[in-house]
């Protein structure tokens, strides 16, 4: 899975103008009370990701936002600003993020190889140890939640969530998925 995650705001431009001439360019469809009830359904499962979230949350000990961060820079992102276009946060956000999880000892601090002042602050990030560590324990905790979920369904609706999710997915360019812990990205 390839992420992008390039440095100018055209970048996050994009995925908005193209949503913005799909809508120009299409009708209303005749099948109200099917997007109102499409609508009503996807609230629930909205609810079911935000319980989903909060439990991974609280047995982790980490906010969703911290958690995502440290997903980017097991994806490669090094830089809290990149970190801040990964996860769809304001710059400012994101730096208190990795300050945050830097103190936690979640990531640690290092020079760009290229860096000729030694003295100087570091600016990238790496995952630790303990971040790698962390991080497989709140997918596994996310693991284990669908799975007491998919129990709680019958195989027929188990068959119907993995067909919405497949249709849903295939609507979607590869270069605009980001994983996220807790769900698919918005």
């Amino acid at each position: 899975m390839s992420v992008v995650v390039g440095g100018g705001d055209d970048d996050l431009r994009a995925p908005v103008t193209e949503i913005r001439r799909v809508l120009r360019a299409t009708t209303p469809g005749t099948g109200l009370a099917t997007i109102l009830d499409l609508g009503a359904g996807t609230t629930q499962l909205d609810q079911t990701r935000h319980l989903m979230i909060g439990a991974v949350e609280e047995l982790t000990g980490l906010r969703l936002g911290e958690l995502q961060a440290l997903t980017a820079v097991a994806e490669g992102v090094d830089h809290y600003r990149a970190i801040a276009r990964y996860t769809g946060q304001a710059d400012a956000a994101a730096a208190a993020t990795v300050d945050g999880l830097v103190r936690k000892a979640l990531l640690g601090r290092h020079h760009h190889p290229a860096e000729p002042n030694s003295a100087a602050e570091p600016t990238l990030v790496h995952l630790t140890p303990k971040g790698q560590a962390v991080l497989g324990q709140s997918e596994a905790i996310r693991i284990r939640l669908l799975d007491t979920l998919a129990q709680s369904l019958s195989p027929t609706e188990i068959d119907q969530v993995r067909s919405a999710a497949d249709a849903l997915r295939l609507g979607r360019r590869p270069e605009m998925w980001r994983p996220q812990i807790g769900g698919a990205a918005v």
